[in-house]
């Protein structure tokens, strides 16, 4: 049974690398098989956990249609407060205000105690959809008081990636690069997340408003070197 375990972990480090590399099919494909060996070890609660990362991935790449099947999926396997945190926050990415409701609802009710659930994960999911429905300003305002937790390992990046997006969109390049930057220079607090690169993607954004082409050159050559 470990030597198992240990097999299916080592599919979700090739899950996540694939998806930091920006092969988001193969990390789906990764996803997809630990899924079915969680399910056939009877550990439907882990299987739900890996479903809602796929569905997470999918949504960062756009794929909205997956995610949402994913977190459907999911659900169903389990209702468990890591799976219910991804699930909304895909959600919102995918810009489903309803859906962002219902499971922000079912968090508070259950969990309104969880400090990880109210100063992090509702706050974050409420900005992503903020930035989804155009308002950049009021998802900087949901996400100033999750300031303090932005370098926790479970924040993910999340807080900083969506505040440097919200700047971008506000055009104020600088406050942008100031978030991304936090990004690149804690690599270690989510080793693969796929926000790491696409930080790099951001600060090259931020350079092009200044005008400062070189800087964006070497940024997207980084982001090319890691996808």
């Amino acid at each position: 049974r470990s030597s198992d375990l240990v097999g299916i972990r080592t599919i979700e480090w090739e899950a996540q690398t694939a998806a930091f590399s920006g092969r988001f099919h193969a990390a789906h494909d990764h996803f997809q098989r630990g899924v079915q060996a969680l399910l056939g070890d009877s550990l439907p609660e882990l299987a739900a956990q890996w479903t809602m990362e796929d569905a997470e991935t999918h949504a960062i790449a756009g794929e909205c249609g997956d995610a949402r099947r994913e977190v459907t999926d999911g659900l169903r396997l389990s209702r468990d407060s890591f799976t219910l945190h991804r699930a909304v926050r895909t959600m919102a990415l995918c810009g489903d205000a309803s859906g962002v409701a219902a499971l922000s609802s079912e968090l508070t009710k259950r969990f309104p105690d969880a400090t990880l659930t109210h100063r992090v994960e509702l706050p974050v999911a409420a900005a992503a959809l903020a930035l989804q429905q155009g308002e950049a300003m009021r998802a900087l305002e949901l996400l100033d008081p999750v300031a303090p937790y932005d370098h926790a390992t479970y924040a993910e990046f999340w807080p900083a990636y969506l505040r440097g997006e919200a700047h971008l969109r506000l055009g104020a390049a600088r406050d942008a690069a100031a978030e991304f930057d936090g990004i690149l220079e804690h690599r270690g607090e989510a080793v693969t997340s796929p926000l790491y690169p696409l930080a790099h993607l951001g600060r090259a954004r931020a350079a092009n408003l200044t005008g400062d082409t070189a800087t964006a050159r070497r940024d997207y050559d980084a982001l090319f070197a890691l996808w």
